[in-house]
């Protein structure tokens, strides 16, 4: 499924379906694999629930590899961004197409500093919880704090 700009439902679920059962290796579970988890449950969920099941799912997966790194501020982040981007699809298109063309959009993993500094990003502040970006304002359409 890396950087192809077409994914099929299956494919998509299959990688959902990687990331919960942590099957992924660390080095498998890509940006694009990321955004597309992402872009799924914001699809399917309404937005507080698929924030939170991205959360949990990444510190389970984190967690499953014996690693320590989650980011709340990144998670957040992202989950904001992919969530206005997917209001900006057509619906009719329908949902596999909708999540690739938001994947395609946005698999630069370096978009994140058009919105911050890497200082500030980085802190162990922005690591624990929400931090505000301080280049280019984001607004979420819904609650994240």
């Amino acid at each position: 499924m890396e950087n192809r700009e077409c994914f099929t439902e299956r494919e998509i679920l299959r990688t959902v379906e990687g990331f919960e059962a942590c099957t992924f290796r660390l080095e498998e579970f890509t940006h694009v694999r990321h955004m597309t988890v992402a872009c799924w449950y914001l699809a399917t969920l309404p937005e507080e629930k698929a924030l939170d099941r991205m959360r949990s799912g990444l510190q389970r997966f984190i967690r499953h590899h014996g690693k320590e790194g989650y980011h709340e501020t990144i998670t957040r982040f992202w989950m904001i961004l992919l969530d206005q981007a997917l209001r900006t699809t057509r619906t009719e298109w329908g949902i596999a197409a909708r999540v690739a063309d938001v994947v395609t959009r946005y698999q630069d993993k370096d978009v994140l500093y058009r919105y911050y500094t890497r200082e500030r990003v980085l802190s162990e502040q922005a690591r624990m919880g929400w931090v505000e970006p301080d280049l280019l304002a984001i607004t979420p359409d819904f609650s994240i704090r």
